[in-house]
């Protein structure tokens, strides 16, 4: 009933992943209107967002958003923020973070950084692969060299993310609430009828 005239096709679905069909300016104040409008505290909304973009930061890929709404449940954030902020990690962020979270995790593991820069798409192939066959020997050859540094070096991100994006949005969702609630107050009292003349209220 809803569904478009015309079928895009594979390579057309695919290319809206990178480049949004209404634009990244329009894409990001969807975002920001979908953030404003999820009920609750801000200090929950805030809490949410920020469980969301501290779980982006992990390699755990394909999981993101069930365990950015599992750790937002567990410390009473807003489970829909949280996913929102889940979506910090996507085609066009996921490469940087690879590279960070990895170089991270060998600094901080004291590993050799002066060999070749780490194949990221042969490692998440090798992890599927590795996980549907369950195939040890794989999972320890081509995938746990750069998975565990880019799982020790995500850890200090998301603590970092998660904390600034926190303490970032939460006095923005306050003025924005307080406002909002300043708005409904005064349609109130436009709509409240004035009593008729000559009688005491």
């Amino acid at each position: 009933m809803f569904q478009r005239r015309e079928q895009l096709s594979l390579l057309s679905k695919a290319g809206h992943i990178f480049w949004p069909r209404m634009g990244w300016r329009r894409t990001l104040s969807y975002f920001w209107h979908r953030l404003q409008r999820i009920p609750g505290t801000p200090s929950s909304i805030a809490a949410g967002f920020a469980c969301g973009t501290a779980i982006s930061m992990t390699p755990f890929y394909g999981t993101h958003i069930v365990t950015a709404g599992l750790l937002a449940w567990a410390i009473r954030g807003n489970i829909f923020a949280a996913v929102l902020g889940a979506q910090l990690a996507n085609p066009w962020t996921a490469p940087p973070l690879w590279f960070g979270a990895y170089y991270m995790g060998a600094w901080m593991a004291g590993l050799d950084l002066a060999d070749h820069p780490p194949n990221f798409i042969a490692m998440f192939k090798g992890l599927t692969e590795s996980t549907l066959n369950l195939d040890g020997a794989m999972f320890r050859n081509r995938v746990w060299p750069i998975f565990w540094p880019m799982v020790v070096g995500s850890i200090p991100m998301g603590i970092v993310a998660g904390v600034v994006s926190y303490f970032a949005l939460l006095p923005v969702l306050k003025t924005v609430q307080e406002r909002r609630l300043a708005r409904r107050t005064r349609k109130r009292e436009d709509t409240v009828p004035m009593p008729p003349a000559g009688v005491d209220v």
